[in-house]
């Protein structure tokens, strides 16, 4: 087996895992929101919210340099491991106390300050097993960590649908959370010590050495969590709890899809970096460009079913407690179609050692996504935090865009292949839409499935060749000497 059919295999397994358990954890989402109403799953959501977003502070990039220096098998990457360690245990009170400041200081009850407190001790617990799995991954197997996610999910899942049924609320919830991140502590620390991992007493100049290497990640950090984030704490500000717990609804539907590129840029990344260090333009080109039209069908597709069916998905799924859901619902999904372009885009920049351009698109997404949220967050709601993403999305796949245009040879490619997803996602989402009012919602589904995909081939956004395309890329291979795709 190559070493690049190693990588992609290796890859697999985690990216299976983490699928598996987005999967997973939807499901676990929406049986405990449609258990428990919007408050109970606004609280809930708005503590894992703070402390995801203050969760950077513990980390800072850190994780990033303990992969990188494991897998270039250096020789102090014990001592850069203890540093990380050493950091950590500095800055992780650090993020329990800013997270539940910020709890306090927003005058939040009882109940929401204590499932903030449980949520900064899964942060804590979820900042140090990162750490390890960092190192594991560093080590070039991720098995240990695929498992270890996969049963961590589990016992979420179990412990929280019980605590639900058993009436514990958004506490019980975060205490399922806790479970699984202590599970994952425990699992890490004990692979880590099975494969030889040690961390050693490091040097100022080990210290100084994960701070300088470590900076760009933590910004990148940084920008994702507040983009990520932030619109749930304008709507928790400005609207209180039970709006939090009928846009989550909203947000968690979207934003659940995101496994699929995934499985695609898995493979795609390494044999991206493998054609740019032999400088094979062409081939870089034919599978940027296969990639680009790919997710634009599964992005259009899911983005335009999800906003068209919305009238009926909310009530079928969540019940009429939900009903104020379905506005934000309608417009959130138009993320995707950015959001699934912008996998091939961030894949090839990173391949390619520009990762600093994203991460230039990402400080400046950030900021355009405060803004937004600043204005249509407080008259609007989730109406308005649902713009407000797709604003932001939107935003940072036009700047990837921008920085990888030559690779995909020129604006024109990526502009034409986002033209016709656009007409495509037009189309589809008004048969979407009428059809759910005159079909039974399976039949409705089935059918708008099936004329997404012919419009997909009509308009040449997918071809039978990319079918070649996504075997090849299962092999770790680009292209065949014939062309994928003739796009103009």
């Amino acid at each position: 087996m190559s070493e690049g059919s190693r990588i992609a295999k290796n890859a697999s397994w985690l990216v299976s895992a983490m699928s598996l358990n987005k999967l997973i954890a939807f499901g676990y989402f929406w049986a405990v929101a449609k258990m428990l109403g919007p408050q109970v799953t606004g609280t809930y959501f708005f503590s894992v919210s703070v402390t995801s977003i203050f969760v950077v502070l513990s980390d800072l990039g850190m994780t990033q340099v303990i992969i990188l220096t494991h897998a270039g098998a250096k020789e102090n990457a014990d001592k850069i491991l203890g540093s990380a360690l050493r950091a950590k245990l500095a800055l992780t009170p650090i993020a329990i106390l800013a997270s539940f400041g910020y709890a306090l200081a927003k005058g939040a009850d009882a109940v929401t300050l204590t499932a903030v407190g449980l949520a900064c001790l899964v942060m804590a617990a979820d900042t140090f097993s990162l750490m390890l799995y960092g190192a594991l991954r560093g080590k070039q197997d991720l098995r240990p960590e695929a498992l270890g996610m996969l049963i961590g999910q589990l016992l979420t899942a179990t412990f929280g649908l019980t605590a639900a049924y058993l009436g514990f609320g958004a506490k019980g919830l975060v205490c399922g959370l806790l479970l699984g991140s202590s599970w994952n502590l425990v699992w890490a620390w004990r692979k880590s010590r099975q494969y030889g991992i040690r961390i050693s007493v490091p040097s100022r100049q080990d210290v100084l050495q994960l701070a300088k290497i470590a900076l760009p990640f933590a910004i990148a950090g940084l920008a994702v969590k507040t983009y990520s984030f932030l619109d749930t704490l304008f709507v928790e500000a400005f609207h209180g709890i039970t709006a939090v717990g009928v846009y989550s609804v909203a947000y968690k539907m979207t934003y659940a899809p995101q496994f699929i590129p995934m499985t695609v840029i898995a493979a795609l990344y390494p044999a991206l970096a493998a054609a740019w260090a032999r400088h094979e333009d062409e081939k870089i080109r034919k599978a940027f460009t296969g990639a680009l039209r790919l997710m634009a069908f599964l992005g259009f597709a899911i983005a335009s079913g999800f906003s068209a069916m919305a009238p009926k998905i909310i009530p079928i799924f969540y019940g009429s407690k939900f009903l104020g859901a379905i506005q934000p619902f309608e417009i959130l999904p138009w993320v995707l179609l950015a959001i699934f372009m912008d996998f091939p885009i961030g894949a090839l920049l990173n391949a390619s050692n520009r990762a600093h351009l994203k991460t230039t698109a990402m400080v400046i997404t950030m900021f355009l996504c405060i803004i937004m949220n600043v204005l249509l967050v407080p008259m609007y709601g989730g109406v308005g935090a649902a713009w407000a993403n797709i604003v932001t999305f939107w935003g940072l796949f036009f700047m990837g865009a921008f920085f990888a245009r030559n690779d995909a040879g020129g604006w024109r490619v990526v502009s034409w292949t986002l033209i016709r997803a656009l007409a495509a996602a037009a189309i589809c989402w008004f048969v979407w839409r009428e059809l759910i009012y005159v079909l039974p919602f399976p039949l409705a589904f089935v059918t708008g499935s099936v004329v997404a995909v012919l419009v997909a081939f009509l308009f040449r956004i997918i071809t039978t060749r990319d079918l070649r395309f996504i075997a090849n890329l299962r092999k770790n291979k680009l292209v065949e000497e014939e062309e994928v795709h003739a796009d103009v």
